[in-house]
C-alpha cells in the first residue's frame, strides 16, 4: 500500500484502490507534462479536448477531478516531478503529443509502396504481430531473411533493434540451450532442468558473446509515429496480397472481400483502405471478383 505523503490541501494517508490506479497512470510515460513550474508547483499537461490541463498541487481542470474533487493523475504526476511523491516515474511524449504526430494512413502506404513486393510482404507478417493490440504496437519482430533486411533499414517506418538473442534460443531444442548453459560458468544460473524460456532469458542476459555463435536474422520494430496507421495499413496489404478461402463453399478470393447477395462476385468493404487500393490500382474486387473453387 502506497502511502500519500500531505501536500497542498491534502493531509498525509494511505492510498485506496482509486489512488492506487491514479498513481499507476502518473508514473506513465504518457502522462508526461507539457511543462512544469516548479516556482509556483503548477504544470501543464496535454488534454483530450482542445485545451491543455492547468494544473496545481490543489486542483486540475480535467474531468477527472472537476468531477471527484480529489486527486487526479495530473496532480499525482505534479507532485512526482515536484518530489513531493518520491517514487519513480517514465519520461516522454504524452499520449496527446504522440497522436499528434503520428503518421497519417494514406502517407504510410506511401512510404510502405516505395519497397519491394517481398518487403511489403514481410511488412504485412510483422503487422500481423503488432497491428492487433495497442500494446503491441512497437512489439520487436524477428525477420529471417537476410537478403530483406537491407532494403527494411532504409523503410522510416522501422527501426532496428539489437539481435534478438534470447528469442532466438527460445527457438531452439531445449537440449541444446542446456548445452549452452553448461558451458557458462557464472553464479545464480538457472537450473538444467528449468523452463526453456528461464534459461534463455539468463543467457541473454548473461552470456550476450553468444549472439555470435547463434543463427544470423534482424530485430524490427515499428516506429511510434505509425501506432495509429498500423492496423488499416495491415487490411490494405491484406487485401492487396492475400487470399482467403470461404469454408462453407470452398471459394477462394482476396482476403477481406465479401461475398455479393448473390455469392457470384466479391468485393472489398467501402473504406478508405479500399479507396487507397483503387487509387494506386491494386483493387483486384474493382469489378467484382469471381470466386475459384479451391484445389485442396
Amino acid at each position: 500500500m502506497t502511502m500519500i505523503p500531505a501536500f497542498g490541501p491534502w493531509t498525509e494517508h494511505p492510498a485506496d484502490t482509486d489512488e492506487e490506479k491514479r498513481l499507476a497512470s502518473a508514473q506513465q510515460s504518457k502522462t508526461s507534462p507539457l511543462s512544469v513550474d516548479k516556482e509556483h508547483e503548477t504544470g501543464v499537461f496535454y488534454g483530450s479536448g482542445k485545451e491543455p490541463y492547468q494544473t496545481s498541487l490543489a486542483s486540475c481542470t480535467c474531468n477527472d477531478f472537476v468531477k471527484r474533487k480529489k486527486p487526479c493523475k495530473h496532480i499525482f504526476r505534479l507532485a512526482m516531478e515536484l518530489g513531493i511523491i518520491d517514487t519513480a516515474y517514465k519520461t516522454g511524449r504524452s499520449t496527446g503529443e504522440r497522436n499528434e504526430a503520428q503518421i497519417s494512413f494514406a502517407d504510410s502506404v506511401a512510404l510502405v509502396e516505395q519497397l519491394s513486393d517481398a518487403a511489403q510482404n514481410a511488412i504485412k507478417d510483422m503487422l500481423y504481430y503488432t497491428s492487433e493490440r495497442i500494446d503491441d504496437r512497437q512489439k520487436p519482430v524477428t525477420c529471417h531473411d537476410l537478403d530483406l533486411v537491407p532494403e527494411l533499414r532504409t523503410s522510416p517506418l522501422l527501426h532496428e533493434n539489437p539481435y534478438p538473442l534470447e528469442e532466438v534460443l527460445n527457438d531452439l531444442p531445449k537440449p541444446f540451450v542446456v548445452q549452452l548453459l553448461d558451458l557458462v560458468h557464472r553464479e545464480g544460473k538457472p537450473k538444467r532442468n528449468a523452463a526453456k524460456t528461464v534459461m534463455a532469458a539468463w543467457l541473454a542476459q548473461n552470456a550476450p558473446m553468444l549472439a555470435k555463435e547463434m543463427p544470423p536474422c534482424a530485430s524490427f520494430s515499428f516506429v511510434e509515429v505509425f501506432d495509429k496507421a498500423q492496423r488499416d495499413v495491415y487490411k490494405y496489404l491484406q487485401r492487396k496480397y492475400d487470399t482467403e478461402t470461404d469454408w462453407y463453399t470452398g471459394a477462394e478470393h482476396p482476403a477481406g472481400a465479401v461475398p455479393a447477395a448473390d455469392g457470384s462476385a466479391y468485393y472489398f468493404p467501402e473504406d478508405r483502405v479500399t479507396d487507397a487500393l483503387t487509387k494506386r490500382g491494386f483493387n483486384r474486387c474493382l469489378n467484382g471478383y469471381t470466386p475459384t473453387k479451391s484445389k485442396s
